[in-house]
C-alpha cells in the first residue's frame, strides 16, 4: 500500500482542508473498504447501512483488515487502534451525514436506489458537503436529478482500497472547479493514484476498457466457447497480471457484475449488453464470488469478502 495512506490527521489537513469528516453510505464490499482506507488516513468516518447486520459486518471486516495490516507491518498497533476509534456507525442516514464534509454513496448499483440516497443525503448533509458515488457505471448527473448541490457532485471509483491505490474520478458538466480541487486533494491524502475522466461518460475511462474485456469474457463463457479457468490462465500469463478476468469478477461480486451489465443494457437497449444467462444462473444459486465462498472459483479458505 502507498506509504501516504497512513498519514496522521495533521499531515493530510494541509492537503484537503475542506474535507475533515467522511460519511460512507452502504457497507458492502466497496463501502467497507473505503471506510477502512479513510480511517487509516486519519479521517473520522461515519458509516451507515439500512441493514443493522451489514453495519455490524462492516465493523468486523474493518477490524480484520486492521489486524492484518499490523501483522504485515503496514500499520503499528497504535495506528490501527486509532483508526478503529475514528469509525462510528449511524443508525439513520440523517445522523450519519449530519457532520460530513464528503458523502460517499456505495449502495446497490441500481439507479432508483442511488437517487433516493442522494436526495436524502442532499437534504441532511451540511451545505458545504461534497456528494459522490462509487458507482462504476451510473453517471453522477443522473443521480443528481433531484439534488440541489449539483456543483458539488462527481463520480469516484475505488479499485480495491484495502489492497491497492488505484482510483478513478469523473466530473459532470456542473461540477465546480472548487469541488474538483477538493476531491483531488482528498484522493492525494489517501495515497491514491488517480485517473481523471474530464468529461462525463458511462463507466469512466479505464473502467470502460475493463468492462469491454469483461463483457467479451462473459459472452465467451456464457455461449460455451471456452473454459473460464483456461482463459484466465492465458490472460494472466500473457499480460503478466495477478488475476484473470473471471477471478477479478469473483472479487468484485457476481451480483455487482450483473447490476453493472444491466445498467449498460438499460441505457443502450442493446441485447449484447445483457448479462448472459449462465451468469444469472450462478447468482440464482447464491454463487456470488469471494464474498460467498464460491463464484467461478471456490474459496473455502477465505472468510468471505476476500479477507
Amino acid at each position: 500500500m502507498h506509504s501516504s495512506a497512513t498519514n496522521e490527521p495533521q499531515a493530510r489537513e494541509t492537503e484537503a482542508a475542506s474535507i475533515r469528516m467522511v460519511a460512507v453510505v452502504g457497507t458492502g464490499t466497496q463501502g467497507s473498504q473505503i471506510a477502512f482506507r479513510c480511517a487509516i488516513s486519519g479521517y473520522p468516518v461515519s458509516l451507515f447501512d439500512a441493514l443493522p447486520a451489514a453495519r455490524d459486518g462492516a465493523l468486523q471486516k474493518i477490524h480484520r483488515w486492521l489486524k492484518r495490516h499490523v501483522e504485515e507491518a503496514k500499520l503499528t498497533a497504535e495506528q490501527a487502534t486509532a483508526a478503529q476509534a475514528r469509525i462510528t456507525v449511524g443508525t439513520t442516514l440523517a445522523e450519519s451525514v449530519a457532520n460530513a464534509d464528503l458523502v460517499i454513496e456505495a449502495v446497490a448499483e441500481k439507479l432508483n436506489v442511488k437517487q433516493e440516497v442522494w436526495q436524502q443525503a442532499d437534504a441532511f448533509a451540511p451545505a458545504q458537503a461534497l456528494l459522490t458515488t462509487n458507482s462504476s457505471s451510473i453517471r453522477s448527473s443522473l443521480l443528481a436529478v433531484g439534488v440541489q448541490r449539483k456543483d458539488r457532485t462527481f463520480n469516484v471509483n475505488f479499485d480495491f482500497p484495502v489492497e491497492d491505490d488505484l482510483m478513478e474520478m469523473m466530473w459532470n458538466a456542473e461540477t465546480s472547479e472548487e469541488t474538483k480541487s477538493s476531491a483531488r486533494a482528498f484522493a492525494i491524502s489517501l495515497g491514491m493514484i488517480v485517473l481523471e475522466t474530464r468529461r462525463e461518460i458511462q463507466g469512466f475511462s479505464f473502467n470502460r476498457i475493463w468492462r469491454a474485456i469483461k463483457k467479451e469474457c462473459l459472452h465467451l463463457f456464457g455461449e460455451g466457447y471456452c473454459d473460464f479457468a483456461e482463459l484466465d490462465r492465458h490472460f494472466a500469463l500473457t499480460l503478466r497480471t495477478q488475476y484473470g478476468p473471471f477471478a477479478l469478477m469473483d472479487k468484485i461480486g457476481l451480483d455487482v457484475v450483473r447490476d453493472i451489465e444491466l445498467s449498460y443494457f438499460n441505457e443502450t437497449k442493446d441485447p449484447s449488453d445483457k448479462p448472459p444467462q449462465a451468469l444469472l444462473d450462478m447468482i440464482a444459486q447464491g454463487h456470488l464470488g469471494v464474498k460467498t465462498g464460491k463464484g467461478f472459483y471456490d474459496y473455502p479458505h477465505l472468510n468471505h469478502e476476500g479477507d
